[in-house]
């Protein structure tokens, strides 16, 4: 069972081996993952809340899905949900960051967009006290226009994952 499979990339891979299920929060990415992967079992699903009544003997969460919870109480939710679907002795992989990413100086690229060229500047952010590493990307274009985003993400530390 993946929990946060986006469009199926990595259940893909697994199904290959095993019996598998996904779950997404996100109806777009499942309905593109019915269209490219046809043959994978991929649901619409709260990784907080969802209950499938399955079992499994392998429950992951191979995004940085986990990383978008910043509440103490989401993540619980979170980890009561890969238990309930977790037979006994199961294995849980998880991939989310364990620190933050931290740059005295911004990063800056150019990358090719379909418009062209683009100047990209990405610089974080760190705040200890919530946990939450903030990426603001700035990505202007050759024509002037500029388009800017920031992605948050909460970092579990090691001693929090062992919990």
């Amino acid at each position: 069972m993946d929990f946060g499979c986006g469009t199926g990339r990595d259940l893909e891979i697994l199904a290959k081996r095993f019996d598998c299920v996904g779950v997404d929060l996100h109806p777009g990415l499942v309905d593109y993952a019915h269209r490219v992967r046809p043959g994978l079992d991929i649901r619409t699903g709260d990784m907080r809340t969802v209950r499938l009544r399955r079992h499994m003997d392998a429950v992951t969460c191979l995004g940085n899905s986990l990383a978008y919870l910043y509440d103490n109480d989401e993540i619980s939710q979170a980890f009561t949900t890969f238990a309930v679907h977790a037979r006994p002795d199961a294995l849980l992989v998880l991939c989310s960051p364990v620190a933050p990413v931290i740059r005295p100086e911004p990063a800056r690229a150019v990358v090719g967009t379909p418009e062209g060229p683009a100047r990209v500047t990405i610089d974080y952010e760190w705040d200890l006290r919530t946990q939450v590493n903030t990426m603001h990307r700035r990505r202007v274009l050759a024509s002037g226009v500029v388009a800017q985003d920031e992605i948050r993400r909460r970092v579990l530390f090691p001693r929090e994952l062992e919990h």
